[in-house]
């Protein structure tokens, strides 16, 4: 009997540990907003970041013949990294910000996972 309850508690332990890191945020509000600030002082991100996704995702747009998205994702990234900024884990995919604003359609252009 012992051994069973053993195993649940091991079982539950590891469900909530999971659980909390799916659900922590990579970055906080303040550090959100100095990451938005650092890719607007940067000419190849011509807007504010458009969309954050559960603190572990960031969507930027590009202008589409600026450079390709995954350059362009992984240059964001090292911006963040030399800034300082706990972004390890953080995903950044890049879209054609003139398809969003004048169509409305989300045009997934490239992505990086920074590391």
């Amino acid at each position: 009997m012992k051994r069973i309850i053993f195993i649940i508690l091991v079982v539950l332990s590891g469900l909530v540990a999971y659980y909390v890191s799916s659900t922590s945020q990579i970055l906080n509000d303040n550090q959100k907003i100095s990451a938005e600030n650092v890719l607007l002082d940067n000419n190849l991100f011509p807007a504010r970041p458009v969309w954050w996704s559960d603190g572990k995702i960031l969507a930027v747009g590009i202008l589409p013949d600026s450079s390709t998205g995954d350059a362009a994702a992984q240059t964001a990234c090292d911006l963040l990294i030399a800034e300082q900024l706990p972004v390890s884990g953080l995903r950044i995919e890049v879209y054609d910000v003139l398809k969003i604003q004048n169509e409305d359609e989300w045009s997934l252009l490239g992505f990086a996972v920074c590391e």
